[in-house]
């Protein structure tokens, strides 16, 4: 049974920003962490991508803040600057309800600005673990009043270069603040780490996102590596979805896609990481606005894009893992909206996509493409056998 927003916090300017976004009902995810983060838990949550998780932290963090501290009271820790914004405006709407501020700090941007924001007293922080870390060695930012610390996208944040920045982080902020970690898998060598950085035992957590097992579909295609750019072009023309975003393994690959389905007048506009944050954000922005159909992007580049309506995931070549498989898909469904997730693989790579299918819980079925439609594929023909007659002696 479903759970309201009405039944889970108690401020009202909270309530009233919720229902003016028109959002009553609270998703599995939701649900089960805002009590938690509220009781003063530590917590390890394992929510999909598009599950609701964002404000399954950020609204019981709002609920607590103390309007008379005048210091950052919240900490929230994500591994790029693109979810570091997308948090960040979503702590200024309901932080702002309440009167109060939000502000972030990440690298490659004008520090002086970000120091000026902080002077404003912001309760809740947002941040990249690099940036912060700097500004701590400098003591341009004060952790001593933080209550909750958030990190999200932790196995990302935690099987990258991002664990010992993290974990100085933790150590950085008191021992009794409150550690809250969320992801949209986590290994059991992610949850380890987790538990050393936390002095109690943590609340774990694990949810769906709403009927996501029925919102989305999963497939994969079979195909010779040397035709593999043509089957994407005729998967994009076939699935004619207003926003598709393709996934490659490599920078390289990027370009070559883009020359390719530019040849055949599919437009498209591509991000990785040699791309410069004002080209990222045009681009996004362009693509949240469906200015064009397809975006193609390496896995850095993509990490933690939250966007809207995205109604079609193509992986060009396998993830590198099933975690990675998830975190990909994740970018179509969400919120329990419809989409579909398709795999592009040669014949020797089947076992991949058994392995990802038997990790995850994901039916992934294979199709064709046979008269612009989606097929199952055609059994292997039985070679025929020809009999021998018998031999005849006179």
């Amino acid at each position: 049974m479903s759970q309201t927003f009405s039944s889970l916090l108690t401020i009202e300017p909270l309530l009233h920003k919720l229902a003016e976004r028109k959002f009553i009902e609270a998703t599995p995810i939701q649900a089960n962490a805002i009590p938690a983060v509220l009781d003063g838990n530590d917590v390890i949550a394992e929510a999909p991508t598009g599950s609701g998780k964002t404000l399954a932290y950020l609204l019981p963090i709002c609920e607590k803040l103390d309007p008379s501290i005048k210091e950052i009271q919240a900490l929230i820790l994500a591994p790029t600057h693109e979810l570091v914004m997308q948090i960040t405006k979503e702590a200024e709407l309901y932080a702002g309800a309440l009167g109060l501020g939000a502000a972030s700090v990440i690298g490659g941007v004008d520090v002086k600005r970000q120091l000026d924001r902080l002077k404003k007293n912001p309760s809740i922080l947002v941040a990249t673990p690099g940036r912060l870390i700097e500004l701590l060695e400098q003591r341009k930012v004060k952790v001593h009043m933080v209550r909750t610390l958030v990190v999200d996208e932790a196995d990302r944040m935690l099987d990258s270069g991002f664990s010992r920045a993290v974990q100085q982080i933790s150590k950085r902020v008191m021992r009794d603040t409150q550690r809250v970690f969320f992801s949209a898998t986590l290994p059991s060598v992610v949850v380890e780490t987790i538990k050393s950085m936390m002095q109690k035992e943590p609340v774990l957590i694990q949810a769906s996102g709403p009927d996501s097992k029925y919102s989305v579909l999963h497939f994969y295609l079979v195909s010779e590596p040397r035709k593999r750019a043509d089957t994407l072009r005729r998967l994009i023309r076939l699935v004619n979805a207003k926003s598709t975003i393709v996934f490659v393994n490599t920078l390289e690959k990027v370009e070559e896609i883009q020359s390719k389905l530019a040849y055949h007048h599919l437009e498209c506009r591509l991000i990785h990481r040699d791309t410069s944050k004002e080209d990222r954000s045009r681009t996004l922005t362009d693509f949240r606005k469906q200015a064009f159909p397809v975006l193609i992007a390496t896995d850095v580049a993509a990490r933690g894009l939250d966007i809207q309506g995205v109604e079609c995931v193509v992986h060009f070549e396998p993830a590198m893992d099933a975690d990675a498989y998830v975190h990909r898909s994740g970018r179509t469904g969400r919120m329990g909206a419809a989409g579909l997730v398709f795999s592009v693989i040669a014949p020797q790579e089947r076992f991949i996509i058994e392995k990802f299918s038997k990790k995850t819980g994901i039916p992934i079925v294979e199709k064709e493409m046979a008269f612009g439609e989606l097929k199952d594929p055609r059994p292997p023909k039985q070679a025929t056998v020809h009999k021998k007659r018998p031999f005849r002696t006179k």
